[in-house]
């Protein structure tokens, strides 16, 4: 099991509110996390960095899974407490009032990666030179776009695309996601919306398919990113399973 996590500050913003991490347990489980933080001054940054430690936290400490289902039940419960942790944190200091994140997090476990998510911030399945969206945005847009009042590409310049319907640290009741996607010899991207909006999915497939290592396919995703954006954060995680790809490669 390979991973590349990295953030950036991208070229207009003053804080990198983007945090990202990740805990390897072996070679055939690891967990990584990406927060997208928000709220003025510092808060989130704090936010998107402390719900992250959180989840981690809670995952070094957990036994082995048994099955799907502990999985799902386990990571509803670790955003639900990430939730209440930062709710508990702004109610003690004035300055992190109303603070929040979106979260996603990967658990990548014998071949299998699976996916939980708040907000917008995205999983994207690429393999064989396709980019598929496992993750539905929680926005206002995305809703408008499911009910048919707006297509897709009215929502891609709408005003109002940023708007969130639920974010970790100011929601009360979270709809949490739950996806199983086998990895093969494919590739998962976490993203924040920092990617995604600066780059179209034929840029980012053009990156994963041309370079050969992972960190080179990290690195060329944020100068990429910066170059046709770069307005927000950046932040970007990889994963694939090295011993799949290095079989196929070595065929």
């Amino acid at each position: 099991m390979e991973i590349v996590a990295q953030t950036d500050i991208g070229n207009v913003r003053e804080v990198n509110q983007d945090y990202v991490l990740y805990h390897k347990k072996n070679e055939h489980e690891c967990l990584a996390v990406l927060c997208d933080g928000m709220g003025g001054h510092n808060a989130g940054e704090i936010a998107s960095s402390l719900a992250c430690q959180d989840i981690i936290k809670f995952y070094q400490l957990h036994d082995e899974f048994k099955s799907e289902e502990e999985i799902q039940t386990w990571m509803s419960e670790v955003i639900y407490h990430a939730n209440q942790f930062l709710q508990e944190k702004s109610h003690l200091d004035k300055e992190l009032e109303g603070m929040g994140t979106t979260v996603v997090l990967a658990l990548f476990k014998d071949g299998y990666v699976y996916i939980s998510h708040v907000g917008d911030s995205r999983a994207y399945f690429f393999d064989n030179h396709q980019l598929i969206q496992l993750t539905k945005d929680d926005t206002l847009v995305n809703a408008l776009v499911e009910s048919g009042s707006i297509s897709l590409d009215e929502a891609q310049f709408h005003p109002q695309k940023n708007i969130l319907l639920q974010a970790v640290g100011v929601s009360e009741v979270l709809k949490i996601s739950f996806y199983k996607q086998m990895i093969g010899n494919g590739i998962i991207l976490l993203c924040s919306d920092g990617l995604y909006n600066s780059l179209f999915d034929e840029q980012i497939i053009e990156v994963l398919d041309q370079y050969k290592t992972l960190n080179e396919k990290g690195s060329h995703l944020m100068e990429m990113a910066n170059i046709f954006g770069g307005r927000d954060n950046i932040g970007i995680i990889l994963m694939w399973d090295k011993g799949v790809v290095n079989n196929e490669s070595d065929k």
